[in-house]
């Protein structure tokens, strides 16, 4: 079964001691695209989608992708392109703040001069599709239109995966980022939200307020993710909530939401039900946030 991620893989560096930086590869649908090779293997053939240059770092980023079992036939490579670079730094609650240098990244210019046949054809092959908010915000207006046009025709035999994964920096418009989210969301099978992202944009303030927005926007599964809290799943046929199986006290939350969606989707795609997904999904971010970066060293292979 074929899944594939896009959207931007970067150089991550995070901090590692006073003064120090551990260098990797991360990026929000990259990090579930490696925790999902990891976890579901060989059920799930996970690809990659995005832009990359041909300069040391991006052989690099290839190179680290296959070494985690990840397709890369399918990144697009950019003449003169370059990956973005990103700085993470940890508090001593385990919160993380990020300092981004992107404006020339390579994936900005994925979709360049496609049209919405192209990109249909392009990803035709795959049973689900995951992007982010983060995916649609780096590419152009035109772009970001095309992608969603080929979506929305894929949608019907597709499955679509999609978390807002909202970043204020990101979206000098917001009025266009609420319509690209609830385009996302008429053509979502499934939905990954987190309360803050939402309340960023609108006015809904609990969980299932918030997941019937998603539904009512079209969404067929909606989960709702709170931090360490409870999570909840709403669907037509009715509410679950999904308590996480322990209280965890986090080190680096950089790669939670991206391995919870990494746990849930995949669990779903195998044909695991809502309630195995949420329980797979937490048991995986609970690991991750114990450890340093958003890419772990080891989970499940």
């Amino acid at each position: 079964m074929k899944v594939v991620a896009l959207g931007e893989c970067m150089i991550e560096l995070a901090e590692a001691g006073p003064g120090h930086y551990k260098q990797g590869f991360a990026g929000d649908t990259f990090n579930t695209a490696v925790y999902l090779s990891r976890q579901f293997s060989p059920d799930l053939e996970v690809s990659y989608l995005t832009g990359l240059g041909s300069d040391s770092f991006s052989q690099a980023m290839r190179a680290a992708m296959v070494k985690e079992g990840i397709d890369t036939s399918h990144i697009m490579e950019i003449p003169e392109g370059q990956p973005g670079l990103y700085m993470v730094e940890t508090d001593d609650e385990g919160e993380r703040s990020f300092h981004y240098w992107r404006e020339n990244s390579a994936a900005r210019q994925m979709f360049a001069d496609w049209s919405v046949h192209q990109i249909c054809e392009y990803l035709s092959p795959f049973e689900m599709i995951y992007f982010s908010g983060i995916s649609l915000a780096i590419l152009d207006a035109q772009q970001q239109d095309n992608l969603m046009s080929a979506l929305q025709e894929l949608s019907g035999s597709t499955k679509i995966a999609f978390d807002p994964n909202f970043r204020v920096r990101l979206w000098p418009h917001q009025n266009r980022c609420r319509s690209l989210f609830q385009r996302a969301a008429s053509i979502a099978d499934i939905a990954l939200v987190t309360t803050d992202d939402h309340l960023a944009l609108w006015q809904e303030n609990t969980p299932k307020t918030i997941a019937q927005n998603w539904l009512d926007w079209g969404a067929k599964e909606v989960v709702v993710k709170e931090g360490a809290n409870t999570c909840i799943i709403l669907t037509q046929e009715g509410l679950t909530e999904a308590p996480p199986p322990q209280k965890i006290t986090p080190t680096d939350t950089t790669g939670a939401g991206d391995s919870f969606a990494a746990g849930y989707l995949g669990a779903r795609l195998i044909g695991k039900p809502i309630e195995h997904a949420a329980v797979l999904a937490h048991s995986i971010a609970a690991k991750v946030i114990q450890r340093p970066g958003a890419i772990i060293d080891e989970i499940a292979h």
